[in-house]
């Protein structure tokens, strides 16, 4: 980090208390080596870093505050602080956990009231204030402890109002919070199977959840499982529309939750039944640099520089108002192995959001420094608990449990004043709507919500909220006003049938969100909502739909799905098509006929290949009917071959030998490939055989020579290097083929042969072997060597073969690059070539390009990241949308794509232990392996494989793209990019 924290230190005293600070509760020890000796609390303050402009006090530390889990703010500012002194053992019984109550009367950010609430918490991990008064996660339990009057006595002893978590040493109950639509929200890590309803309910009642999110109605007493998987999802907050974010501790650490999700799990683990492939990470990156993620414990330069670990806890969307505007929305959470706070920007991208990452925010500079859980508070300032240990829960090296931090970190001086909002009258709660932190909205929201429900004719802020709602205020205001409205019973199906037809997308969204929260809503307002699925303009509303389709009756749910499955721009979004799925598996078993129809007639490739797939694993009668209706296609035969691969070896229904020859000359080498597995099952073994000899037999038709190589080459071992190299040898019409092929099968001399044979291939042919080449160190030197003899010219080399190279972070080999290709600083480059180009291409210069040739130059230069006018790829963004008709806009995205790029299109690099070197985006990761969609394909590869992985700040488009063109090239070029619509030219 750059710049240096600016600290507020204590002075000798840490606090005045009115209950003093005693010892360790009776039974509990330290178990930590008695050498490894912490430092103390205002000693580690010193260490802590921060940017510029921030300050950090400490709230409270030992000995008056030791192992905070976790704390939340009652309607006073207080802070309700849990101290668990368990981990990592759970006794039966009653514990020694506790709950200690913090106040600050001065505001100066240290606490000057310290009082004991509760101390008999068997494994307290989750607190949350509201409804008169504490609801824990005391495990095996979830807990309300009553303090109706507020006196900070309890009532009464703990009511349990669920039970049935299982236990687990690092995986609890945690992050107890309350959402907009007034349930109470939670997680729980990865342990035994839990099935969790209210005490004493039956096997049959009870909801089942291994790990996940889940919610409880503090009123009527509902359970809900909201999205199920990740591996131990620990914190989550709210955005301000209102959706759910959950950090996840292990690998892939941010999930959007949706209700009716199914998260990554871990890899080799089942999800529920017919799943198929769950939702992935929203995060572009990784906070831990490849190989296992337990290797980022030892703060290794590659887990440093790309977040410190793999560990989070806690989550914060800081939406305090006392921090910068550049921080509101963005996502913190604790990284346990850098011992820092990390940060990610949330941007919205197709139905759903990218997290990219940002600077780390806090830096502990101490190993102890573990922090769980962070919130903001009334003056907008962010609370942090340090739970202040060496390790975490997989360092089985003893627990410090004497030990424990909670800091304030504030900016500027926010203004000092007493809050008390549980005396306010209600109007002036519906006032503080409009309040810019959001910790107001939302405590003035529950309490509504509580008076609603014990003074029913309390209803004054209701017309104001009403108003706020309709009165064309920003979107956030509309929002707060809406769940206010909904919690408070006061907003009808009627008004919210009324509001799927309003002009903000996430008032719309919302409608339909609230329309089923509760279930099923009347016929009337589904078939709204089943007419809606057609002709609806938002993703993100659609999505909304999809959602809903899990709540939906039987009338009208087959009619919103067959409307969700026509918008064909869906296809690649990372949510669309998997939401509408987890709806469908719900029911489409009971209607085979409709679902046939529908996956005929689906616009979503996914969704086609996952109801084929359900349909053969129900009955492989199927099979014959899908055939028959003339269906097979890539995602109809993908479904087939994954329903038939677990079954092992299948007599063909009788279609197949009609379809078979059509497939097998398909004009799509996956179709081939799918098609070639199929027959592999339904016993045809000589195939690979047949098809090796086609390929090496020149007597066969060209064309069946190519189809049989891009066959094999999709096949692990399908085809020898040996025999790719061959086939590169002279001009034939396999070259293109065997060339991708080398990209992921190579051998040591494979550079040689390439640039031996690079004089005989043509431009395209030119291409595919330097994108080889810049694959692998070695190889990408012998590239640098043939380009500094004039072998190869500078310009033939592509801009994803040049951003290649440039990722490749040898220090030689980067030397060279820059050598080759920068002349002068790099801004003073970019400068001067932005300018050159503005001064050439005046309207009288390109009036005189040719855009059928900047057609042929954005093919071979552009169109393998890009798409335009339908055609390309979809590796980059879609130019068809983008500002490309201001001549400024595309020059500068052309010589400095950095500056205004989406930042969600940044680069990560994977390099591999076999020295292969492999760019792109992040298409999935699970916790053992990652794919990563790359301009040749995806590559899936073990995480024990890679050497280190970087999502870097470099957009996968470099600099300089133009100077690789002549003038009257990047003429033509900028002059296609320019048209307003398609036009063909031969």
């Amino acid at each position: 980090m750059t710049i240096r924290s600016v600290l507020f230190l204590l002075g000798a005293a840490l606090c005045s208390c009115t209950a003093a600070a005693d010892e360790l509760p009776p039974g509990v020890v330290d178990t930590q080596d008695p050498e490894d000796v912490p430092l103390s609390p205002r000693a580690s303050l010193e260490r802590i870093e921060v940017p510029e402009g921030f300050r950090v006090t400490l709230f409270a530390g030992e000995p008056d505050l030791r192992r905070p889990i976790a704390f939340d703010f009652d309607d006073r500012g207080r802070l309700w602080v849990v101290e668990n002194y368990s981990h990592p053992v759970w006794k039966e019984g009653e514990g020694r956990d506790r709950i200690l109550i913090l106040e600050d009367v001065d505001h100066d950010g240290r606490f000057d009231r310290r009082k004991v609430f509760w101390d008999r918490g068997r494994y307290l991990s989750g607190i949350a204030w509201g409804h008169g008064g504490v609801w824990i996660a005391n495990t095996p339990s979830l807990e309300f402890i009553p303090d109706a009057d507020g006196n900070d006595v309890p009532d009464s002893g703990p009511v349990a109002r669920l039970d049935g978590f299982r236990i687990s040493s690092n995986n609890v109950v945690n992050n107890l919070h309350w959402g907009p639509d007034g349930w109470l929200y939670g997680a729980i890590g990865i342990a035994a199977p839990s099935m969790v309803g209210v005490p004493g309910s039956s096997e049959e009642e009870r909801l089942r959840i291994t790990r996940g999110i889940w919610r409880y109605h503090p009123c009527d007493e509902t359970f809900e499982v909201v999205a199920k998987g990740m591996v131990n999802p620990w914190g989550a907050d709210f955005n301000q529309y209102g959706d759910l974010f959950s950090a996840n501790t292990v690998s892939a650490h941010l999930f959007h939750i949706l209700p009716g999700m199914y998260c990554q799990r871990r890899e080799r683990e089942a999800s529920d039944p017919h799943v198929y492939e769950p939702v992935q990470s929203i995060a572009d990156h990784l906070h831990w640099g490849g190989g296992r993620w337990q290797d980022s414990r030892g703060n290794a330069e590659a887990h440093t520089v790309a977040g410190g670990g793999h560990a989070h806890c806690g989550a914060m969307i800081y939406l305090g108002g006392n921090w910068p505007e550049r921080y509101r929305g963005a996502f913190f959470t604790a990284n346990l192995h850098g011992n820092r706070i990390n940060m990610d920007r949330i941007l919205p991208r197709s139905s759903g959001y990218v997290a990219v990452h940002g600077e780390d925010f806090l830096f502990g500079n101490d190993p102890w420094f573990r922090a769980l859980t962070l919130k903001y508070g009334p003056d907008g300032g962010v609370y942090i608990s340090d739970w202040h240990d060496l390790g975490e829960c997989h360092d089985n090296d003893g627990s410090h449990r004497s030990s424990g931090r909670l800091y304030k970190v504030i900016h500027g001086e926010p203004a000092a004043e007493p809050v008390d909002l549980s005396r306010m009258t209600s109007m002036e709660l519906a006032r503080l709507h409009r309040h810019p932190n959001e910790w107001h909205v939302r405590h003035a929201r529950r309490i509504l919500q509580e008076r609603a429900r014990t003074d029913p004719d309390d209803r004054k802020a209701s017309g104001l909220l009403f108003g706020q709602l309709q009165g064309g205020d920003t979107t956030e205001l509309r929002l707060r006003a809406l769940w206010t409205l909904h919690v408070m019973e006061d907003l009808g199906e009627e008004d919210l049938v009324v509001l799927l037809g309003d002009a903000d997308l996430h008032i719309r969204r919302w409608a339909v969100r609230l329309l089923v929260d509760r279930g099923p809503c009347s016929e009337e307002a589904e078939a709204r909502l089943a007419a809606m699925a057609s002709g609806e303009p938002s993703s993100k509303v659609r999505l909304a739909l999809a959602v809903a389709l899990q709540r939906m009756g039987s009338a009208h749910r087959w009619a919103l799905a067959e409307g969700l499955a026509s918008h064909a721009g869906d296809a690649v979004d990372p949510l669309l098509p998997r939401m509408l799925w987890f709806g469908l598996r719900t029911f489409v078993h009971q209607d085979p006929g409709r679902a046939l129809t529908l996956a005929e007639g689906s616009a979503l490739p996914r969704v086609r290949e996952w109801l084929t797939r359900r349909m053969v694993e129900l009955d492989t009668r199927h099979l014959q009917v899908i055939m028959e209706r003339k269906l097979p296609d890539r995602s109809t035969l993908a479904g087939m071959l994954a329903a038939l691969e677990p079954k092992g070896s299948q007599a063909p229904p009788l279609a197949w030998a009609e379809v078979e020859p059509e497939i097998s000359d398909h004009p799509d080498s996956e179709v081939r490939s799918l098609g070639f597995r199929l027959a592999m099952i339904f016993g045809d073994r000589e195939r690979i055989r047949q098809y090796r000899k086609r390929v090496t037999d020149e007597a066969t038709p060209a064309e069946e020579r190519r189809n049989a190589l891009e066959t094999l080459s999709k096949l692990e071992g399908g085809i020898p290097v040996s025999l790719l190299h061959r086939l590169i040898e002279r001009p034939s019409e396999l070259r293109t083929t065997a060339l991708r092929a080398l990209m992921r099968d190579q051998e040591p001399d494979t550079g040689s042969i390439l640039l031996a044979r690079y004089a005989s291939l043509d431009d395209r042919e030119r291409q595919d072997a330097l994108a080889v080449l810049a694959g692998r160190v070695e190889f990408a030197h012998q590239l640098l060597d043939a380009i500094e003899e004039g072998d190869i010219r500078r310009r033939e080399v592509s801009a994803p073969v040049l951003q290649q190279l440039r990722s490749i972070e040898v220090p030689s080999l980067s030397r060279r690059v820059e050598g080759i290709w920068t002349d002068g600083s790099a801004e003073l480059a970019r400068a001067r070539s932005l300018e050159r180009y503005r001064s050439l291409m005046t309207e009288e210069y390109l009036a005189g390009g040719d855009a059928g040739r900047g057609r042929r130059i954005f093919d071979r230069v552009c169109a393998g990241c890009h798409r335009l006018f339908g055609e390309g790829a979809v590796l980059g963004p879609d130019l068809t949308g983008s500002g490309r008709h201001d001549m400024d806009y595309l020059l500068t995205n052309l010589v400095d794509p950095g500056a205004l790029v989406d930042s969600s299109y940044r680069m990560t690099t994977a390099r591999l232990k076999d020295g292969r070197i492999l760019n792109g985006f992040i298409e999935s990761l699970g916790d053992d392996s990652m794919v990563l969609a790359t301009l040749q394909g995806s590559f899936r590869f073990s995480m024990n494989e890679a050497e280190s992985i970087r999502t870097s700040e470099l957009s996968m488009m470099p600099e300089g793209i133009l100077d690789l063109l002549p003038p009257e090239q990047a003429r033509d070029l900028l002059l296609y990019l320019t048209l307003p619509e398609q036009v063909h030219y031969p």
